[in-house]
C-alpha cells in the first residue's frame, strides 16, 4: 500500500516591520520677542508704585529705572525691560551711561510678598571699552557687556570691522568640563531696521528681525540644542535689547572718537565701574 505524502503545512507569511517614519525637523525651536514700548499706556507700567515695588525686591532693579518694555518667549510674557531712560536721554555727551536689565514680571498674591521680581540679566555699555575697540578697528565700534545670575564671567559684545553691512560677536564660554570656546557671529542684513543672521561657523542657528518703526525685536532659533540652552537664550534675548540702543551707542560712540582720532587722547572721564573691568582678578583681594 502505498504511502500518502506529508501534507506540508502551508508558510506563514512574514510582514516586515515598518519604521516610524523619522519626526519633521521643526523650522523654528524658539520665538523671542524683545517689545520696546514707544507710548507709556501699559498694564506692566503702573507708574512710581509699580518700580517701588521691584526696588523693595531686588538691589539690582535701580532708582534711576523705568520699565520700557517686555519680553515675550513662545508667546508668553516673561520678563520686563527696565533701563536707566533718563540717565541716558537727557545727560550729556561725556556723562551718558546705559544699563538695561531684565526681571520676572510682578504677580500679585496672597502671600505678603509678591511673586516675581527676580534679576534675569542685564547690559552695560562700556565707553572706555569701545573707544579702545574703536581705535584698534577705525572706526566707531560699542561694547557691551552681558550679565546674567549664576555665571561669574562678564560676555563681551563687540563690534567688529566688515566692509559692507555690520557685525557683532560674543564668545559661548566653557561652563562644564569637556566643554568648548565658542564664538557666535551676528552678521547684519543690509537694509534698514536692526536684522541680524546668527551663525556658529558655517551653521546658521538663529535670526534676529528688526522692526525700525515699532522698537520690537523678533528672535528665532533654529537648532533645538540650542533652543533648550537657558544660557544662550538668555543671551540672545539681551543681544536683542543691544539692538535698540545700537544706534545711538554709535552716534556717542563716534564723537568721542572722532575728538581722539588725531591725538590718541581722550577727555572721557573715565567712571570707576568701567575701571574696574580692567582690573587684575588675581590682584583682587577675596
Amino acid at each position: 500500500m502505498a504511502k500518502k505524502k506529508a501534507t506540508e503545512e502551508p508558510k506563514k507569511k512574514t510582514t516586515k516591520k515598518v519604521e516610524a517614519p523619522p519626526k519633521p525637523k521643526k523650522a523654528v525651536y524658539k520665538k523671542i520677542k524683545v517689545n520696546f514700548w514707544r507710548t507709556r499706556l501699559h498694564d506692566e507700567e503702573l507708574g512710581i508704585h509699580q518700580q517701588l515695588k521691584y526696588q523693595a525686591k531686588t538691589r539690582y532693579f535701580s532708582k534711576s529705572f523705568d520699565i520700557e518694555g517686555i519680553i515675550e518667549i513662545d508667546g508668553k510674557k516673561k520678563y520686563i525691560i527696565a533701563f536707566n531712560k533718563d540717565e541716558w536721554n537727557e545727560k550729556p555727551l561725556e556723562e551718558k551711561r546705559l544699563s538695561c536689565r531684565l526681571f520676572t514680571i510682578m504677580e500679585e498674591s496672597l502671600d505678603s510678598q509678591p511673586k516675581g521680581g527676580v534679576f534675569k540679566g542685564g547690559i552695560e555699555l562700556s565707553v572706555t571699552h569701545s573707544l579702545i575697540q574703536s581705535y584698534e578697528i577705525n572706526k566707531p565700534a560699542p561694547v557691551f557687556f552681558m550679565q546674567i545670575p549664576g555665571t561669574i564671567a562678564l560676555i563681551r559684545v563687540v563690534r567688529g570691522w566688515r566692509i559692507m553691512g555690520t557685525r557683532w560677536t560674543f564668545p559661548l564660554l566653557p561652563e562644564q568640563s569637556g566643554d568648548k570656546l565658542q564664538m557666535i557671529k551676528c552678521r547684519g542684513v543690509v537694509g534698514p531696521g536692526r536684522n541680524y543672521n546668527i551663525w556658529l561657523g558655517d551653521q546658521r542657528i538663529a535670526k534676529v528681525d528688526g522692526q525700525r518703526v515699532q522698537k520690537n525685536f523678533e528672535i528665532e532659533i533654529y537648532e533645538e540644542s540650542y533652543a533648550k540652552d537657558k544660557q544662550f537664550v538668555r543671551y540672545l534675548t539681551l543681544f536683542g535689547c543691544i539692538c535698540n540702543f545700537m544706534n545711538d551707542s554709535e552716534k556717542l560712540i563716534k564723537r568721542l572718537y572722532k575728538k581722539m582720532k588725531k591725538t590718541a587722547t581722550s577727555d572721557y572721564k573715565i567712571p570707576k565701574k568701567e575701571l574696574d573691568l580692567f582690573r587684575n582678578p588675581r590682584m583682587m583681594r577675596k
